[in-house]
């Protein structure tokens, strides 16, 4: 018998509350590798705290995270409310997410490539022709390669 992977995503009972206003009561996920995930609602439904939540751009106040068969690691801080208990698993386990959230958040003086290879170069370290390799056949695949001399 073949033992199955474990899901690339498993989020489970993840909370996050602003002052009084709870904004995610207990939400749940799981993603097989190469799973494409879309999260609708109405505007100020919490997808985009939830997705902020995932990558730890927003703390959570409680839940469990398992990335790619890891487990962020979390501690018990103020009032009980959880945080990561190791900065550096949370940039390595980033590499291996990715999301797009409703703004892109581009900068405006750079082309759509100089925004795809921004990140790779200086953050992953990525040579700056395999950056754009990579982000030529990614474009290509949405269909935007024409655009990659473009302006946002």
């Amino acid at each position: 018998m073949t033992k199955k992977a474990p899901p690339a995503l498993l989020v489970d009972n993840v909370h996050k509350s602003y002052a009084n206003h709870e904004v995610l009561r207990g939400i749940s996920l799981s993603a097989e590798k190469g799973d494409v995930i879309s999260l609708i609602g109405s505007s100020g439904s919490g997808k985009s705290t939830f997705l902020r939540c995932i990558n730890f751009l927003e703390i959570p106040d409680r839940g469990r995270f398992v990335i790619n068969g890891e487990e962020v690691l979390m501690k018990s801080g103020q009032g009980g409310r959880g945080y990561p208990a190791n900065w550096r698993q949370i940039e390595r386990m980033r590499t291996g997410l990715a999301m797009v959230f409703q703004s892109f958040n581009l900068w405006p003086h750079l082309t759509v490539l100089q925004n795809a290879i921004e990140a790779p170069v200086h953050v992953l370290g990525v040579s700056r022709s395999e950056a754009i390799d990579r982000a030529d056949t990614l474009l290509a695949k949405v269909g935007l390669y024409e655009k990659r001399h473009a302006y946002p």
